[in-house]
């Protein structure tokens, strides 16, 4: 199982230390995160174009966001404990109504704001590799069958590594991550326990 850290990850790692304390599997999502946006940062450099992705630019938050058990939880802890309180209670009245039904893929990120993500900082690997080069997308728009030679092409390797680092937080649970994992086994488990952001059974977490 590959989980040297990278020494260069280092500089993408988000920290919040008294979240950590409370949820110390957060911090292994956090390893893992480092280690995607590393794997962008070398995509980004290898390809050589300019991102056209900005603040406010938000088309890719109305598709169908890939999203696994624990950045489930994690997405739930930091908006429960870092949101001021009147953002989370818009947030909790918006996710009390998604109650894991395949209807809700259609519908945007929930927690989309006014053009911007809530939970930036522990935004699923799905949202930070998504890349798009050239002009911004326009509304409405899937660059990825519009005109996927301006989407990035992530870093395998690093989201890999970094999947795979959160295996141990799997242990115990159904279904059961594999004891000797290998490539192959690694992205057969992944696929088998991911979902959707939209389709996640939010009202479980958030209630008014």
């Amino acid at each position: 199982m590959p989980l040297a850290w990278p020494p260069e990850a280092r500089a993408f790692r988000y920290a919040d230390p008294s979240l950590e304390r409370r949820y110390p599997d957060l911090g292994l999502l956090l390893d893992a995160y480092a280690v995607v946006d590393l794997g962008v940062k070398v995509a980004t450099g290898r390809d050589g174009r300019v991102p056209a992705c900005r603040a406010g630019c938000a088309q890719c938050c109305w598709q169908p966001i890939p999203v696994t058990p624990l950045e489930v939880l994690a997405l739930h802890r930091y908006a429960r404990h870092r949101l001021p309180p009147a953002v989370l209670a818009g947030l909790a009245h918006r996710l009390s109504r998604y109650e894991g039904q395949k209807r809700d893929i259609a519908s945007p990120c929930p927690f989309l704001c006014d053009g911007a993500c809530l939970v930036y900082p522990v935004r699923p690997v799905a949202c930070r590799q998504y890349m798009v080069f050239g002009a911004s997308c326009a509304q409405g728009e899937d660059a990825s069958r519009s005109r996927p030679q301006d989407v990035l092409v992530p870093s395998y390797d690093h989201m890999l590594a970094a999947l795979m680092r959160t295996l141990p937080w799997y242990a115990g649970h159904k279904p059961e991550p594999p004891e000797h994992p290998s490539e192959e086994s690694a992205r057969v488990f992944f696929q088998a326990i991911t979902s959707v952001v939209q389709a996640v059974a939010w009202n479980r977490f958030f209630h008014v």
